[in-house]
């Protein structure tokens, strides 16, 4: 699903605090009667930026955590000087919000079960579609790099938690010692024969683990990208990602993808994943 004309506003933060040692959750109120709820679809996302003369040459793509009315939420982390900027946004400040964009995560047919795994800041695109979509079945697993630095406060229910380092878990919390997709892979409830979906969204490493535990399984598996997005509608042409096209002229059988335009959502078996992420040749 894409919105072909997303909506452009004013959001007004309502809120803007640390849910963990890392992430920030952002709440927008838009102005007037600006809402795009109804064209909003787990997996998308939008292009934050500050008003006027502050403004960044460009957004910082935010995926969506919800979308209500006329309240739209983030988790984003500080990586640079523009996240940093966002985060010094107290109540009252104005942004630029350009979205919802890209493509989002499937609907599932009554017979399948998601397994939902999100890593860091890639757990908004997961933790919408199990808030809209979830059903009693669908599992979800989110992984950390201590207890610290895991937002609690928005796991609750069907979440289960992975930490790389096993220290500062909240009293009456419990979190597994190591990766996600170990996790993942040893939980019993999943041993049973089911058809099973991934969706999942993260770093790169977490997500070719993701995409290869799918494949042992016989698991479908949809990957949201993480990627450096300026423009956030397909012109800039800054994260292309290299998706397997047995159509292309060149014979190398690939061709590189814009990940906000034919994204930033894709079919694991789409994507190239010994090109995706690897430290170029020197």
């Amino acid at each position: 699903m894409k919105r072909i004309n997303p909506l452009k506003a004013l959001g007004a933060v309502r809120e803007n605090r640390p849910v963990s040692s890392g992430l920030l959750r952002l709440d927008l109120e838009l102005e007037g009667s600006c809402s795009a709820e109804a064209g909003f679809a787990p997996g998308q996302f939008a292009m934050v930026n500050l008003p006027g003369s502050q403004a960044f040459v460009f957004g910082r793509p935010l995926s969506i955590l919800d979308w209500q009315g006329r309240r739209v939420s983030f988790l984003y982390r500080v990586v640079g000087r523009g996240t940093a900027e966002l985060a010094r946004l107290d109540q009252g400040s104005l942004v630029d919000v350009l979205g919802p964009l890209g493509g989002a995560f499937p609907r599932l047919a009554d017979d399948q079960a998601a397994v939902l795994i999100g890593g860091g800041v890639g757990l908004p695109p997961v933790a919408a579609w199990l808030a809209r979509h979830g059903r009693p079945g669908d599992r979800g697993y989110f992984g950390g790099r201590d207890g610290a630095d895991v937002p609690w406060s928005q796991l609750e229910g069907a979440w289960q938690v992975s930490v790389d380092r096993h220290e500062s878990i909240p009293a009456g919390r419990e979190a597994f010692h190591g990766l996600v997709t170990d996790m993942v892979a040893s939980d019993p409830e999943l041993a049973d024969a089911g058809r099973r979906v991934v969706l999942t969204c993260g770093p790169i490493p977490m997500l070719r683990a993701a995409a290869r535990l799918a494949q042992q399984r016989g698991w479908d598996c949809y990957v949201s990208l993480e990627e450096h997005m300026g423009c956030g509608y397909g012109v800039c042409k800054g994260c292309v990602i290299p998706v397997l096209d047995e159509k292309v002229p060149t014979g190398e059988g690939f061709r590189n993808a814009t990940c906000c335009e034919e994204g930033p959502v894709f079919r694991a078996e789409q994507v190239l994943w010994e090109r995706y992420g690897a430290l170029p040749t020197l």
